[in-house]
């Protein structure tokens, strides 16, 4: 059955075709949200291109329009992003992940869920399914990166990151079970990763129509697409691409995002050996203020993705909210794999969305999962606290 099929099938009309612009545009913009993690965004698209260019057909389809008792999965890298860069996968691993957990559920999963807005984890979705001839839906469990299997909306709002299958590409393969436990399932995930050599690839998140209605960050690719397309043009018409992602987001989302800090990182402190121990890349940077910034020092902790923010120490921005340093004459985010000394770039705070600042989900990713001292409190009033 193709794509197209599957669409008349469920009586969807209303489609978009994503092609090689297209997917360009969506990495960007899933880049920029990623808070400085989510994988090298190159791998996700050089593999959705390759997809494309096999002559397979990619659809976005729209989350209302799917049934409430049809069954989906999302699928993703896990691990450290600076292993990511140094073991790329094989072509396959991700689909065999798919099928083996399909075949584990008993159930015929005929969706593909982007798991994040993020890196090599937002693309990889295409890829799959124009692979198997299956539609994507314009959701996401985060519109952003974070660090662990179940730091979702989804669990946030009461679904499971289990039952899921990792792989790696040797042909090893691990599905882990822990019903409702998603703290056992990110940790039995993490060391399955670590002994694969760093970085795992899953399908993981069973979820239904309705689910994915109900808990999902709706229309987080149409966000992504539509910030990607921005910076695009704001790069060929000589545009500030920071002041068009504001605006964009103003557009898309009806939120305030703030310029908070412009200047260049003059050091670089990462826990080395954690990639191996922990299955992350974490530590800390320092970045000294640049124009009217000038004598000020910003600190940003990371584990994977940007976490912290404090400016001449005082805290500006706390997870769930998202952290983003991008390239002041492209727009191009700067990563904690690929982060040197002396990269330049302004500093960006985007509000979170609301299904993940429920009481669940601050207990998953807020503060005190990090090992914060400080209570969760929304960016926006932080920012109009501290007069910023």
């Amino acid at each position: 059955m193709s794509v197209y099929e599957v669409l008349e099938k469920w009586d969807i009309k209303n489609y978009r075709v994503i092609d090689e612009q297209a997917i360009e545009e969506i990495t960007l913009g899933a880049s920029i949200l990623a808070t400085g993690g989510g994988g090298d965004p190159e791998i996700g698209l050089l593999w959705t291109l390759g997809t494309i260019e096999k002559g397979k057909d990619i659809v976005l389809i729209n989350p209302e329009d799917v049934p409430d008792d049809v069954m989906g999965a999302s699928v993703g890298c896990l691990g450290a992003p600076i292993v990511l860069t140094e073991k790329p996968p094989s072509h396959n691993v991700l689909e065999k992940a798919f099928k083996e957990l399909s075949r584990y559920l008993g159930e015929n999963l005929e969706v593909v869920i982007p798991f994040e807005c993020g890196g090599v984890n937002s693309t990889v979705a295409y890829a799959i399914a124009g692979e198997l001839g299956i539609p994507v839906i314009d959701v996401d469990g985060m519109n952003r990166a974070f660090p662990e299997l179940h730091q979702t909306s989804w669990v946030a709002n009461g679904s499971h990151a289990s039952p899921a299958v990792s792989v790696d590409d040797r042909g090893n393969m691990t599905i882990i079970d822990t019903k409702e436990d998603n703290l056992r399932a990110e940790n039995i995930a993490r060391n399955a990763a670590m002994a694969y050599g760093g970085i795992s690839w899953k399908a993981s998140y069973p979820l239904t129509g309705r689910e994915v209605k109900e808990k999902s960050i709706l229309y987080s690719q149409s966000i992504a697409w539509e910030i990607g397309k921005a910076v695009s043009e704001a790069r060929q018409n000589h545009r500030n691409p920071i002041d068009e992602i504001i605006k964009k987001l103003k557009e898309t989302r009806g939120v305030e995002s703030f310029k908070v800090f412009n200047g260049k990182i003059v050091d670089i402190n990462r826990d080395f050996g954690g990639e191996a121990t922990k299955g992350f890349s974490s530590g800390k940077i320092q970045m000294e203020g640049m124009g009217e910034y000038k004598n000020q020092i910003a600190e940003i902790d990371f584990q994977n993705e940007w976490l912290r923010l404090k400016i001449d120490g005082e805290t500006l921005s706390l997870p769930p909210d998202l952290i983003t340093i991008l390239d002041n004459e492209t727009g191009e985010p700067i990563r904690t794999d690929i982060m040197k000394y002396g990269y330049r770039g302004s500093i960006l705070l985007i509000p979170a969305q609301e299904r993940m600042r429920t009481e669940k989900g601050l207990e998953i990713f807020g503060p005190s999962y990090f090992g914060y001292e400080e209570s969760y409190e929304p960016v926006e009033d932080i920012v109009a606290k501290k007069g910023r």
